[in-house]
């Protein structure tokens, strides 16, 4: 294949480089990917306080299991990392938007 060729498969319309086009795209996903665990922190924040105030545990190890064998099944070995992680990030307070903390005290985000 020669150089032009190459460069040519590598452009979109336009001339639009196909790699920032997939980079846009991985992007996209990512902030949907945030949101979705936004959402999940939210949903999970709702059942963990319904079981407080019914005197239960807050987490219950067996509903996780179930969780994290879910993303296992779904994404291999590192589904469990994956899982285990979203449950830990919804166990607490909610995430925070990068920079939010800093803005609170009047210091820039990065």
């Amino acid at each position: 294949m020669s150089a032009t060729e190459a460069e040519r498969q590598a452009t979109g319309p336009a001339g639009v480089d196909r790699q920032e086009l997939d980079r846009r795209e991985i992007d996209s996903l990512d902030s949907r990917i945030v949101q979705l665990i936004h959402e999940r922190h939210h949903v999970s924040s709702r059942i963990q306080q319904r079981r407080r105030r019914e005197g239960g545990p807050r987490t219950v190890l067996k509903r996780e299991m179930v969780v994290i064998d879910r993303y296992r099944q779904g994404l291999g070995p590192e589904g469990t990392a994956l899982a285990t992680a979203i449950l830990r990030l919804c166990r607490g307070p909610a995430p925070e938007a990068p920079g939010a903390a800093n803005a609170e005290r009047g210091e820039p985000g990065t």
